[in-house]
């Protein structure tokens, strides 16, 4: 199972403040109805004003979901400008879960994070490069290809 491993429950204290919502509760028809939930699990990360930065629905087992929340807080990051922080969790994924499922847009993602802290297109370029050859039919690899020539 996953919400009870050691090691997820770290994760989950260590980068985020973790909120569990009953969505039967008619008490929490207004915050499902505000986020617009549609299944569970239903895992968002939020500002401190409550917008969205990440979601992910459904369960993962413990491996794929580390990796995951790794991207999520990545992901966070990146929308808050944090550029550098961002690539750091990008890599982290691409370096020590690069079996993941989230393995290809942590890649993806890295190249932008890194681009986007440095203005050198050679990141964006290496990373796509080894989406390309590491991922090649991720849809991550595809959302990248476009304008390329056959």
């Amino acid at each position: 199972m996953t919400y009870p491993n050691a090691q997820v429950r770290e994760a989950i204290v260590q980068r985020f403040v973790a909120c569990r919502i009953d969505t039967t509760d008619e008490a929490n028809t207004a915050l499902v109805r505000r986020f617009r939930q549609a299944w569970t699990p239903d895992l968002r990360v939020l500002d401190g004003d409550g917008v969205e930065l990440y979601r992910w629905n459904g369960y993962l087992p413990p491996y794929e979901f580390l990796a995951q929340t790794l991207v999520a807080e990545a992901q966070g990051w990146l929308r808050l400008g944090e550029n550098e922080r961002a690539a750091e969790g990008f890599a982290a994924v691409v370096e020590q879960q690069p079996t993941a499922a989230s393995a290809p847009e942590a890649l993806y993602f890295l190249g932008v994070a890194r681009y986007k802290a440095s203005h050198d297109s050679k990141q964006l370029v290496a990373a796509w490069h080894a989406l390309k050859s590491r991922f090649p039919e991720s849809t991550w690899r595809l959302r990248q290809s476009y304008g390329e020539t056959a």
